[in-house]
C-alpha cells in the first residue's frame, strides 16, 4: 500500500509539473533579456523581448544594434527564443526595462567629429577609429532626458585593432575614456541636434523665468553663473569647451537643470 501511494503521489506530482509548464502563458526571461519594445520604420510600437548587445564595458554597441522578438512571435513551447538582430536601418528606436528603470534609445543622425579627432595615439588603430567615427552618422542613441528639451548620450566607436604593446596600451586607455566621457547631445523642441556645452544652458533656458531665476541664485549645485556665463574671447570659449570634454560635468548640469525646464516650461 505504501509503495502504491508513493508511486501515485509521485506520478501526480510529475503530471502536475508537466501541466504547469504546458499551460504557462508567460515567457521566462533568460540572461540579458528584458521586457521592452521597438519602434519600427513606420512608427509602430511593437512590444516584446529585448536583448541589449552592449554592456557597461561596451556601451557603444547598444547604439548600433539590438536583438528583439515580438510577443506575438514567442513560442511558449520552446525554452530558447530566436531574437532578431536590428540596427539603425531597421528601427526608429527601442526601449528596455532594466529592473524598474526604462532605458530608451532613439534614432539620430549625427557625425561624431569630436570623437573622430581624438586619436588613441595614431598608428593603424587610430586610423581605423577615425574612419569608423567619420563614416557613421546613424545611431540609436540613448535618451537620458526626455521632453521639450531632449538630451542624448552618444559614445564614440573605438578601434578594435592595435599593433604592438604601445598601441595596445593606447587603445585600452582610449576605450576607458570613451566609456567614461560620452558626447552629450541636445535638441530643443525638435530642433537641430547639437553637442551640449555649459555655455548652452543660458540660451536653452532663457524663455523659462523659473529656471533662469534658480540658475542665477545658484540653486543648482553644478551650475555657477558667475563662471559659466562669464564673457570670453573666442579663444577662451574654445579652450573652455575643450576642457569640458569630460562629459560627466555636462551630464550633471543637464540632469539638474533641464528636467526642471521640461516640467515648468516644456510644451
Amino acid at each position: 500500500m505504501f509503495k502504491i501511494v508513493c508511486f501515485t503521489f509521485f506520478a501526480s506530482l510529475v503530471s502536475f509539473c508537466s501541466l504547469a509548464q504546458e499551460t504557462s502563458d508567460e515567457y521566462q526571461l533568460r540572461a540579458n533579456e528584458k521586457l521592452g519594445w521597438i519602434i519600427d520604420k513606420e512608427g509602430n510600437k511593437i512590444e516584446g523581448i529585448v536583448k541589449l548587445t552592449g554592456s557597461k564595458d561596451t556601451p557603444w554597441l547598444n547604439q548600433q544594434s539590438v536583438k528583439f522578438i515580438a510577443n506575438a512571435d514567442i513560442n511558449l513551447e520552446k525554452k530558447n527564443q530566436k531574437l532578431k538582430s536590428m540596427d539603425a536601418g531597421d528601427i526608429k528606436g527601442y526601449g528596455a526595462y532594466d529592473g524598474e528603470v526604462l532605458r530608451e534609445f532613439e534614432l539620430i543622425n549625427y557625425t561624431n567629429l569630436r570623437e573622430s579627432s581624438k586619436s588613441d595615439g595614431g598608428g593603424i588603430g587610430g586610423k581605423i577609429k577615425l574612419i569608423k567615427n567619420l563614416s557613421k552618422s546613424n545611431y540609436i542613441a540613448e535618451v537620458i532626458i526626455n521632453g521639450s528639451i531632449k538630451v542624448f548620450r552618444l559614445y564614440g566607436i573605438p578601434s578594435s585593432v592595435a599593433v604592438g604593446n604601445k598601441e595596445i596600451k593606447e587603445m585600452e586607455a582610449d576605450i576607458e575614456n570613451i566609456k567614461n566621457n560620452p558626447t552629450i547631445l541636445v535638441s530643443k523642441k525638435g530642433g537641430k541636434l547639437e553637442e551640449l556645452n555649459s555655455d548652452d544652458f543660458k540660451k536653452l533656458t532663457e524663455d523659462c523665468e523659473v529656471v533662469r531665476t534658480k540658475m542665477l541664485n545658484k540653486e543648482y549645485p553644478s551650475y555657477n553663473p558667475e563662471k559659466e556665463e562669464k564673457k570670453r574671447s573666442k579663444l577662451g570659449a574654445l579652450m573652455k569647451n575643450e576642457m569640458e570634454l569630460n562629459g560627466s560635468k555636462i551630464q550633471k548640469m543637464a540632469f539638474e537643470i533641464l528636467p526642471d525646464y521640461n516640467e515648468n516650461c516644456g510644451k
